[in-house]
């Protein structure tokens, strides 16, 4: 605008020098030549002023210009810088979440892996438990196996010294005593140690000889005692009392149980009398020998689990 102000000057000045010669003469040439000079230094001063401005405004321009482009490549760095945070933000965040899912994956499988603990914990003392009341079941058995051991035990010394005296007594043929597996015992007497032919009645001898075996009977206070007659298979003599060996035989065990009882204080409550008759030969009957063996008084000392019966 300065550089607009300072041409129309210029152009003006000639202007109106004619003008002021033309209109008013001489007389204001000179006048209007002091003022041209005037105008002309002011002009030039003008001049400078301006050219000096517009460096300075170039000058500051080009320091603007630079700083903007100092401050665009800032903001470009900046913005570059913002993209790699928001990235890093972006992969921070997946990670992020990939860890919280990993995690809880690990929780799932802590908790599942806990459960599982748990559930074989809870097998484990189970077991433990039925092996505990298996070892106690075991431990009862063997004390109870060890009982019957011992009473077995006993039961032979009763028994070894029962027979030493009976056969100090008798001989072999007319006593014979067994203990079966079962811990059954049994003693049989040949009826003619007891008893004379056809009769019931116990022979002075024969009471001895059940006097000795109820020392045995009465060291057995939990078992059962079952007497038991038998015949062979001769008919019976009419002149006798009994019309048959079922009679006969079952008076003859009947006779031992009231010796037992009465003589022997032997509890009633233990005892039982069974009459087989002939029906229960233990030999043949073709030969003297083979009836006299089953002519017999079976005494048996139970086995304790029927004694457990019976009281149930």
């Amino acid at each position: 605008m300065k550089h607009s102000h300072g041409n129309l000057i210029a152009i003006a000045f000639p202007i109106l020098v004619l003008a002021s010669v033309a209109g008013a003469g001489w007389y204001y040439y000179y006048a209007e030549v002091d003022k041209n000079q005037i105008l002309s230094m002011e002009f030039s001063t003008q001049q400078g002023i301006s050219k000096t401005d517009l460096e300075n405004l170039q000058t500051r321009i080009n320091i603007l210009l630079e700083n903007g482009a100092a401050l665009q490549a800032r903001l470009v760095s900046e913005q570059e810088s913002q993209g790699e945070l928001a990235d890093s933000l972006e992969k921070t965040v997946a990670d992020k979440k990939a860890m919280e899912t990993r995690l809880q994956q690990e929780v799932k499988k802590v908790i599942l892996t806990t459960a599982e603990l748990e559930a074989e914990l809870e097998k484990r003392r189970a077991e433990q438990k039925s092996l505990h009341n298996e070892i106690i079941t075991v431990s009862g058995e063997n004390s109870q196996l060890l009982d019957q051991l011992e009473q077995e035990q006993e039961s032979k010394r009763h028994i070894t010294s029962l027979k030493s005296r009976l056969e100090r007594e008798l001989d072999d043929s007319r006593v014979e005593i067994s203990q079966l597996k079962n811990q059954m015992t049994v003693i049989q007497l040949t009826s003619d140690v007891l008893f004379s032919p056809g009769s019931a009645r116990i022979k002075p001898d024969g009471q001895k000889v059940l006097s000795i075996i109820a020392e045995s009977l009465n060291a057995y206070p939990d078992r059962f005692i079952s007497v038991e007659g038998h015949t062979d298979n001769l008919p019976i003599v009419l002149n006798t009392r009994y019309e048959s060996n079922w009679e006969l035989s079952t008076a003859r065990g009947l006779a031992a149980v009231n010796y037992f009882q009465q003589n022997s204080q032997v509890d009633p409550r233990r005892l039982k009398v069974v009459g087989y008759g002939q029906y229960h030969p233990v030999s043949s009957n073709k030969s003297a020998e083979g009836r006299q063996r089953n002519r017999r008084i079976e005494i048996k000392i139970l086995p304790p689990e029927i004694a457990g019966e019976a009281r149930n």
